[in-house]
């Protein structure tokens, strides 16, 4: 006979791996609790406690008076990296060290593989950063779209959802790089590069303009 606990955590698992079988998307919904509990031969209880843990791992999430529904964002918590308890003096300058060796080779290979559908996205996100800058606004939810869209243009599942881990986790610090001294117009100039070189399919081009980028921007934190 299995403990409740360890009951839970396997039927669990049996309705994730439910969700990818039967390949359910962000925001389907699962079957009802009577449906599950009747399926998969356990008490009403130990299915709560099951989508309670799927709910914290951010597998599932629950809408009152609605159901259960696959996660947005599956897998991905709040805060996955464990920023909020690190150091919060060299937390930007971890976070651009750490951009420095993954987003330049994320970049590359968004020249090359970018459909049009991307290179649309792309436009549209500077467009808007652009709009937020010149109007004096927080550009930085845009920002990390914007460099989320690269990573989705990169075509490969497991980049893709790297770097949304990444920028999640460091949020609220990369906030704070509203209050350096980087101009509007530089943050145009390296974005608009970047983004120049990913429509022209030059790898190598737009490496070096996401690397220029990044290393401007942690040469501010440095000497602020």
């Amino acid at each position: 006979m299995y403990d409740k606990g360890i009951l839970s955590e396997k039927v669990a698992n049996i309705i994730k791996e439910m969700i990818i079988n039967k390949k359910l998307k962000p925001g389907d919904k699962l079957a009802n609790e009577i449906e599950l509990t009747s399926e998969l031969n356990v008490s009403r209880s130990t299915v709560r406690e099951a989508i309670k843990i799927l709910v914290s791992t951010n597998v599932v999430e629950v809408r009152r008076g609605k159901g259960t529904f696959v996660s947005s964002k599956p897998g991905l918590s709040k805060d996955p990296l464990g920023v909020c308890f690190m150091d919060k003096k060299n937390l930007l300058k971890d976070l651009y060290e750490s951009r420095l060796i993954i987003e330049p080779g994320i970049c590359a290979l968004a020249a090359i593989r970018a459909t049009e559908e991307n290179i649309v996205q792309l436009e549209a996100s500077f467009a808007e950063i652009e709009k937020e800058i010149l109007s004096n606004k927080d550009h930085t939810e845009t920002d990390i779209q914007f460099h989320n869209i690269i990573a989705k243009s990169s075509q490969n599942p497991i980049i893709n959802r790297i770097l949304p881990i990444i920028n999640e986790g460091i949020s609220e610090g990369y906030r704070e790089t509203k209050d350096i001294s980087e101009s509007g117009d530089t943050v145009l100039y390296h974005h608009r590069k970047i983004l120049e070189a990913i429509k022209k399919g030059d790898s190598e081009l737009a490496r070096k303009c996401m690397t220029d980028h990044l290393r401007y921007g942690m040469e501010q934190i440095i000497n602020k």
